[in-house]
């Protein structure tokens, strides 16, 4: 569950924020638009603000060194305020040297598209964004001028801090509002949300019964503000009031709503708030590498327990060579008799001869025979590797591990971070090129095989996939109505194979069809689709196929 928030709890976090920092001094700030998080790096303390749609939390947390991402920035909090009926939060910053204007940092948790900016206190200049985006009313990119949301024309929104009425917002217009709503429940609600200022999801339930603009009143009075976690339906909310309505559950009070905010976040995921102070992505590397090993060691014992026995494998190569005479040419399958006297049914590549048939057979149980010698020993290490990576990422959990250490045994990122040295994301997929010359494209992972199946690739493409494995996206590039050579369609079909987890196979089955018979079905996982019009071929998963169709630089 992520962080409900209104413009009543913005404008109560904003006061409460103001009192315990204000000339707090801050040395760094953090702004990552991958994780959707902005760090404040106090000298007493940090500041996270979470603006992915899956949190949404500010947590205060102990004071850490700035990460070396962030950007240095020696000032004072002067002031937080909220914008007027607005989930948003603005900080203004001084600086502590120099004759810079200072700057603002505006917070936004406002409809579906929470972001952040940094923007120059009197110019209004953006000079950092979380997200650059574009929207109908303003430009949120680095450059534009700030403005605010545009205002949602709620009445009242002038009536905090005000000693008397508001003007604007007084009971009679209050029961003019209903009054033009009728009767019905549902229709006072919306009227309610449509028109007055500072209602919300959260609290209009509330404001329903004959004396809501008594109730709305209180809500809004900032003297009557403390710290409160509200048992809903969705979990912990924090509020700075109880809710009294039969839509809200049990009111309990907390110390503030910072930690309000810290309890339900504890209660609503399972990440623990110090891995918001590691680098951007550090965790995700570490737990992908967990993942890889884990399924690597999973891939590799299931091909050992599907192995076959290599023997009657090898005496089907000893029959075709005994009863060579009794094969007629050209046939994809013989009726023999085995050595025992019992009739057999042996498969055959109709366009070899008997001999080369055999010697497929002993190849195959040549390579099975490798395959469960070399494969527990594999699945020994395997197996480690999964345990080290089990013990650093249980290490940044708990923070026994530091980070920099952990970056170092990670390596370098490659391939995967978007944007890393060029403005561009990376394409979702691998180049390689068949012995004919047509590009084959194999997808980087299962989110981003969807993205190459639908977004890379064209209806008439060859779309490939090792069947029942998990597994990479083919895509071999064609655009004829006509078949690829077989040739290159062998390559791309090894290159699945070989990136699938029946890589340690002797033979692979892979499918494939046009990729316009591909579809992906509604809710399905990502990289789970479905094909049509499906044709299989069996490849070895050659390692050396991969190695001479390298992949374009």
């Amino acid at each position: 569950m992520s962080m409900r928030w209104d413009p009543l709890i913005a404008a109560a976090l904003a006061r409460e924020l103001e009192n315990r920092f204000q000339r707090a001094r801050l040395r760094a700030l953090y702004l990552n638009g991958d994780d959707r998080r902005v760090l404040l790096f106090f000298r007493e303390m940090t500041l996270a603000l979470e603006l992915h749609p899956t949190a949404g939390w500010l947590t205060r947390l102990p004071a850490a060194e700035p990460l070396d991402e962030a950007r240095p920035l020696a000032a004072r909090l002067v002031g937080v305020r909220a914008l007027p009926d607005e989930s948003a939060l603005v900080f203004s910053l001084q600086r502590v040297r120099g004759r810079d204007e200072g700057v603002e940092l505006v917070a936004e948790w406002i409809g579906n598209r929470w972001n952040a900016a940094v923007v120059g206190y009197r110019s209004r200049v953006i000079r950092h964004v979380l997200v650059s985006r574009e929207e109908r009313a303003r430009s949120l990119t680095v450059g534009a001028t700030y403005h605010p949301p545009p205002s949602t024309g709620r009445e009242g929104a002038d009536v905090l801090g005000a000693e008397t009425e508001s003007p604007g917002l007084g009971r009679e217009r209050w029961r003019e509002i209903l009054a033009r709503a009728g009767s019905d429940p549902e229709e006072r609600r919306r009227a309610l949300l449509r028109t007055v200022a500072y209602t919300s999801s959260l609290n209009v339930d509330a404001l329903l019964d004959a004396d809501g603009w008594e109730r709305w009143r209180r809500l809004v009075d900032p003297s009557r503000w403390g710290a409160w976690l509200v048992d809903t339906p969705r979990g912990l909310q924090p509020y700075p009031l109880p809710l009294d309505d039969a839509s809200s559950g049990e009111a309990r009070p907390a110390a503030s709503l910072l930690e309000a905010m810290a309890e339900a976040r504890e209660a609503a995921t399972d990440e623990p708030a110090r891995l918001l102070l590691l680098p951007g992505g550090l965790m995700d590397r570490a737990r992908n590498r967990l993942q890889r090993a884990e399924g690597k060691a999973r891939g590799m014992q299931r091909q050992l327990d599907k192995a076959r026995d290599p023997e009657p494998i090898r005496t089907l190569g000893d029959l075709i060579l005994a009863r060579y005479a009794e094969i007629p040419q050209g046939a994809e399958c013989a009726s023999l008799t085995d050595f025992q006297g019992e009739p057999v049914e042996v498969e055959l590549d109709p366009t070899l001869p008997p001999h080369e048939n055999a010697a497929r057979y002993y190849d195959e149980a040549a390579r099975i025979e490798r395959a469960r010698a070399e494969l527990p020993s594999r699945i020994r290490e395997a197996r480690k590797e999964a345990a080290r990576w089990q013990a650093l990422v249980e290490g940044l959990e708990t923070g026994e591990t530091d980070p920099d250490e952990a970056a170092r045994l990670l390596g370098p990122e490659t391939g995967g971070r978007p944007g890393a040295g060029t403005d561009e994301p990376p394409l979702p997929y691998r180049r390689f090129r068949s012995s004919g010359g047509l590009e084959i494209r194999v997808g980087r992972g299962a989110r981003k095989n969807d993205d190459l199946t639908f977004r890379h690739s064209s209806p008439d493409d060859i779309w490939l996939h090792a069947r029942q494995a998990a597994g990479a996206h083919v895509i071999l590039r064609w655009n004829r109505d006509d078949n690829p050579p077989r040739r290159d369609l062998l390559e791309a079909a090894t290159l699945a194979a070989l990136n699938s987890e029946a890589r340690h196979s002797g033979s692979v089955p892979v499918d494939w069809t046009r990729r316009k018979y591909v579809r992906k079905p509604r809710k399905a996982p990502p990289g789970a689709v479905t094909p049509d019009r499906i044709e299989t071929l069996f490849v070895e998963p050659d390692p050396q196929v991969a190695e001479r169709l390298r992949p374009d630089d």
